[in-house]
């Protein structure tokens, strides 16, 4: 294993020899490769792709796949047309009813044939005619511009008289009409599809109405709206990063090359995923934003340590070297570590992760060359300043004394061990109310005033819900779903999902078929049931396919081939609890049902709750997997460097500290664990490694010369901890514009949730590291000999 060690130290020594022989050729390769990067920029898309956001391996997505075409998926827009006095039946409110959905009808990427209104085609009034002849007529007339009172009272009673619109599209209290419409995935253009939208609803708006639009594509679109506010917000961070380094370094290189570093590391990372034709999600902006952040944090402790060499050895070029040299080993090893932990991401199940873990793990990568050499390099070749003076010598020297009279000591150092121990008893026992999924009604995308979020509690306080479960019961023969015992079973299963309190309504085959057979007989009540023979059921589906001049008038209910029945359950809310309890009971009732009725199956996956349902277990499991994985792969790497198991545990503790305390805060936010949380977790909690290999690698280089371990934390924390201390804050620079800029309020929480990380992993280093080598003293830490002791002779002379 010696062997081993001595040949990597070897070869890396050569590898530094030879950069510092080649300065501008390395320098040159570097910026040869910004440049073939910086070509595929204009190619880059920001833009949400909904499938990315799907774990397409789940049963649910798979069964939501095969029938969003048939029976609609969970693309969904959602109006009501509200009237503020009296109800919706008088000629005024019913032509802006129709005008409504003419509107969604006309927007880009919609399904024209899953488009629902009282005033819409397939909203039909089904009768007898005088002769005994099955017939159906529109509920509304274009044709028609005034109604008497007659008509409009005749026009309420046929409404109340369908269980298919009174309640689902017209509110049972007459005041609000709802029109629907679905769009079509593989063609979606949100940004057009909402501007048209907020086009159709400006022209709606009149007196003594009120318009409510909700859905995922709304939601979507007013995410995009965003976009000018966020590159605003770029500029903002950067002019702030830059005042930052310009009071802290006081000097031109201290600024300039950590922002050179931001703009190489950036144009690779971005160049990168245009490169593989990947998109940059609106909602994940605030990662990039701290991948670029962390690039400024090691271009930051290259510049501070070069200030502290200059200032001993006042050569530019020596200072550099020595730079280079200090900090290669922790720097280099904190970007690998911090890569890994972001590319393993690619095991979420959600194609989004794996672009997310393929990309920004680059990104991250790439720092090795856009700072941690460049930066050195470039100091070698730019011309030695003139003042060799190090300026924050003062603070330096506070720092000092603060940690002589605590964390340096052995009943100060135990403290701080006791009272992080405290505090991560506390963090862990909050932690566990930490819900996956949504925990509020209403979009946490969006501050909760937002139009969005008052137009679904609008439209869910009128309504059965604007949020769909749609649940599939498949016979394996065609036509299985006319068999009497088929449709009693789903009746059962609806009977079943009733239980629920949060359930607002069900929309399924069987009360339609009681409807019709009851209508066939003269409007009998005695005749609203289910036939008891397939052929009944065949006729009485036929007679209403029959009765419509639209085709398809059962398109919404079963396949063409009639063995794929779907049922839709309305729910106000996705919440995770809410998602929870409506997926236990379909899972039990699909149990029992399929138990009584042979080659029936029920299953899952429709609609907005049900693709919710499906990302939140993926992110379950994810969650369970990454952010280990993440841990496991600091600690692996970091005992590999060192040799040292002890090394290993002493990086991942500060890690696992902060990352308790993360989710005890996001228990107090109540901020759940979502597609946008789970990266933002796994980055922030890399993050840590940084500090932490810094500040342990510093306290080694000190014990090294002063033999006393309480001594070398003095001085780490001195150095490397006034260093840590502003990477923290460049890198809360990095993401707290989104706190206080942007109108998003995901993005804003997200935003608080990494201050915090960074916050917490900060002081974590800061005090826990040397904490605990001041009270157990760690054999690696303490070792008479360092690494370059047992490199050959030779090539230290080198």
């Amino acid at each position: 294993m010696n062997r081993v060690r001595n040949w990597i130290v070897a070869v890396l020594m050569r590898g530094e020899e030879w950069l510092f022989a080649n300065p501008k050729y390395v320098l040159g390769m570097i910026l040869a490769a910004t440049l073939g990067f910086a070509t595929q920029l204009p190619s880059l898309k920001i833009y949400t792709d909904f499938s990315d956001l799907l774990p397409q391996k789940h049963a649910y997505i798979q069964t939501y796949n095969r029938i969003k075409e048939t029976f609609g998926g969970a693309n969904v827009i959602v109006m009501a047309v509200e009237v503020e006095q009296g109800t919706i039946f008088n000629d005024r409110t019913l032509k802006l009813v129709y005008e409504a959905t003419q509107g969604l009808d006309s927007l880009p990427s919609v399904n024209h044939n899953t488009v629902a209104s009282l005033t819409h085609r397939t909203a039909r009034k089904v009768y007898l005619t005088a002769d005994g002849n099955f017939a159906s007529e529109s509920y509304y007339d274009v044709r028609k511009t005034t109604r008497t009172t007659e008509e409009l009272e005749q026009l309420r009673e046929d409404v109340m008289a369908n269980p298919r619109v009174f309640g689902l599209l017209v509110s049972p209290d007459f005041k609000a009409a709802l029109i629907k419409a679905q769009l079509n995935e593989g063609d979606i253009d949100y940004a057009k599809t909402f501007a048209a939208l907020q086009d159709v609803r400006h022209k709606l708006e009149q007196p003594g109405h009120k318009i409510y639009v909700t859905g995922n594509p709304v939601l979507t679109g007013y995410v995009y709206t965003y976009l000018n506010q966020i590159i605003a917000i770029l500029m903002y961070t950067l002019a702030l990063l830059a005042l930052l380094l310009i009071l802290y370094f006081r000097r031109f290189y201290g600024v300039f090359l950590p922002l050179v570093g931001i703009a190489l590391s950036s144009i690779w990372g971005l160049g990168f995923m245009a490169l593989l034709g990947y998109n940059l999600e609106p909602l994940s902006m605030p990662i990039p934003f701290l991948i670029a952040a962390r690039a400024t944090s090691h271009g930051v402790q290259l510049v501070a340590r070069y200030y502290e060499e200059l200032a001993v050895t006042h050569s530019g070029k020596q200072a550099a070297r020595n730079a280079l040299d200090a900090l290669f080993r922790p720097g280099s090893l904190a970007i690998v570590v911090d890569a890994i932990g972001i590319a393993v991401l690619v095991l979420g199940a959600a194609p989004f992760n794996w672009k997310l873990g393929v990309s920004a793990g680059f990104w991250g990568l790439a720092v090795i060359f856009t700072v941690h050499f460049m930066v050195p390099l470039a100091l070698t070749v730019l011309p030695q300043p003139k003042t060799t003076e190090n300026k924050n010598q003062g603070v330096r020297r506070f720092l000092a004394v603060l940690m002589a009279r605590t964390g340096s000591t052995s009943t100060g150092a135990a403290a701080i061990l006791v009272i992080s121990a405290l505090l991560m008893l506390g963090g862990v026992a909050l932690s566990t109310k930490v819900q996956i999924g949504e925990s509020e009604a209403g979009s946490p995308i969006l501050k909760r005033d937002h139009d969005y979020n008052r137009s679904t509690q609008a439209i869910n306080a009128r309504f059965p819900g604007s949020e769909e479960l749609h649940v599939i019961a498949r016979t394996a023969e065609k036509g299985g779903i006319k068999r009497p015992e088929v449709l009693h079973a789903i009746e059962q299963f609806q009977a079943h999902m009733q239980s629920d309190p949060a359930l607002g309504g069900v929309k399924a085959l069987p009360a339609l078929v009681r409807s019709v057979n009851r209508l066939t007989h003269s409007d009998d009540p005695r005749w609203m049931q289910i036939p008891d023979n397939e052929a009944e059921v065949g006729g009485l589906m036929f007679t209403y396919m029959a009765s419509s001049p639209i085709p398809g008038a059962l398109a919404e209910f079963v396949n063409a081939d009639e063995n794929e029945a779907n049922m839709v359950f309305f729910y106000k809310d996705q919440r995770a609890e809410t998602i929870s309890r409506a997926v236990a009971l379909a899972e039990e009732g699909a149990a029992l049902i399929e138990s009584r009725v042979p080659g029936l199956k029920i299953e899952l996956g429709g609609g907005l709750i049900g693709v919710t349902a499906a990302a939140n277990e993926a992110l379950h499991t994810d969650h369970m997997l990454i952010i280990p994985l993440v841990m496991a792969s600091a600690f692996l790497l970091v005992m590999a460097y060192y040799q040292s198991v002890h090394a290993g545990w002493l990086m991942v503790l500060p890690m696992l500290f902060a990352t308790v305390m993360t989710y005890a805060f996001m228990a107090w936010r109540g901020i759940g664990i979502s597609v946008n949380t789970v990266p933002v977790i796994a980055v922030g909690v890399g993050v840590g490694i940084d500090y932490a290999v810094y500040f342990m690698d510093r306290i080694r280089e000190e014990f090294e010369t002063t033999h006393d371990i309480r001594q070398a934390a003095i001085n780490a924390f001195s150095t490397t901890g006034y260093a840590v201390s502003f990477t923290a804050l460049t890198l809360i620079a990095g993401v707290v514009m989104w706190i206080f800029l942007s109108d998003l309020r995901f993005q804003s929480d997200a935003a608080i949730l990494l201050s915090f990380m960074l916050v917490v992993n900060a002081l974590a280093a800061m005090l826990i590291v040397p904490a605990w080598c001041v009270v157990f003293k760690p054999r690696f830490v303490v070792a008479e000999q360092s690494d370059r002791d047992s490199v050959p002779a030779a090539l230290q002379s080198a």
